[in-house]
């Protein structure tokens, strides 16, 4: 019998059961998280999910190898000047880039025939700029063919967002005022006037042809407006470049965070203020969807805006220049400038 039955011996292996509980559940914790990941990539791999592939920008630009310079409003701008532009599977295309850095709508010897008329200024990105395309192709150089008695001015310009085009807008009409406004929306713009991550994540490879700082605006507390300017920088995630699951799970981040910054609101609010100022200046203004931008032709039509929608299907291989790009193709710019022109006329200059 123990007369000490508080210190009882321990029976032989039980004083080491909790080591043991501990190793054997950090060991089950580390395979189920192994099994998981290996899941998770092989899952993801099966959706076509991939890690992230650092795009290595093989554009080349005669002369001088660069398309743009250092704008302090604008972050960028267009080099003026005549350039012929080699993609990487050897497509080709020139651009014409006036003194005043913006695209040529009508052949460079037939400015001086601009003077005196009315003004219709057409805002927008690459789709506007004419991005792929010879001159001639583009959809506001068409639009000038269709509406002789006025000036069409393409101030769109490749990479640019709603809020580079209210920048342009307000800087323009410190000269000269416009008889229509033309402003042509894509949905993937709404991430341009905050500049998220997932933005300077696209635009990171193409600062070889120039110099690229980034205006963005944020919403503050209040709901005002907060314009801002900094330079194009992108850091991936950690392992991204190796494993699917990293490039996924920084690709909702992503999402979250063009939420966060409540993109899709800041443009409804740049795209009044444009309404805005066209109306101060007693000029037509009028709202285009040229690609994934039903949503905003909903909020414009509750706002009173003219609006049109003249977007194409650019999965239809007819619509794109692919394989050289995924611009819209000649075609497709005959299209927009033809719903454009018959909009114009029935709705809007009639």
């Amino acid at each position: 019998m123990n007369p000490h039955p508080e210190h009882t011996p321990p029976e032989p292996g039980e004083g080491i059961t909790w080591g043991k509980k501990f190793v054997f559940s950090g060991a089950y914790l580390v395979l189920v998280t192994v099994l998981f990941l290996v899941c998770a990539e092989v899952l993801l791999r099966y959706r076509g999910i991939r890690p992230w592939h650092v795009q290595n920008l093989e554009v080349k630009v005669h002369p001088g190898g660069a398309l743009y310079h250092a704008h302090p409003v604008l972050g960028y701008t267009n080099l003026p000047g005549r350039f012929k532009i080699v993609l990487s599977t050897g497509y080709t295309f020139q651009v014409t880039n006036q003194a005043n850095a913006l695209r040529v709508t009508h052949p460079p010897d037939t400015l001086d025939d601009s003077v005196g008329k009315k003004e219709m200024w057409v805002f927008g990105g690459s789709f506007t700029y004419g991005w792929a395309l010879n001159d001639e192709e583009s959809y506001p150089w068409l639009l000038q063919e269709a509406f002789p008695s006025y000036e069409v001015v393409n101030f769109g310009v490749s990479g640019y967002g709603t809020i580079h085009s209210l920048l342009q807008f307000r800087e323009a009409v410190l000269e000269k005022s416009p008889d229509v406004v033309v402003l042509a929306y894509a949905g993937f713009h709404d991430e341009r006037n905050t500049f998220v991550r997932k933005r300077g994540k696209q635009i990171a490879p193409w600062l070889a042809l120039g110099s690229r700082h980034h205006p963005f605006v944020e919403l503050n507390e209040n709901g005002i407006l907060q314009h801002q300017m900094k330079e194009v920088t992108y850091e991936p995630f950690p392992l991204m470049t190796k494993l699917p699951l990293a490039h996924f799970l920084e690709q909702q981040y992503n999402e979250v965070e063009i939420r966060q910054k409540r993109s899709h609101l800041v443009t409804q609010e740049l795209i009044k203020e444009m309404a805005q100022l066209a109306a101060r200046q007693q000029a037509r203004f009028v709202f285009v969807n040229i690609q994934a931008g039903e949503r905003m032709l909903d909020f414009t039509h509750e706002q009173g805006i003219p609006s049109v929608d003249i977007s194409v299907n650019l999965r239809q291989p007819e619509y794109s220049n692919r394989p050289h790009d995924s611009h819209p193709s000649a075609l497709a710019n005959r299209l927009y400038a033809e719903r454009l022109a018959h909009y114009l006329q029935t709705e809007v200059l009639n």
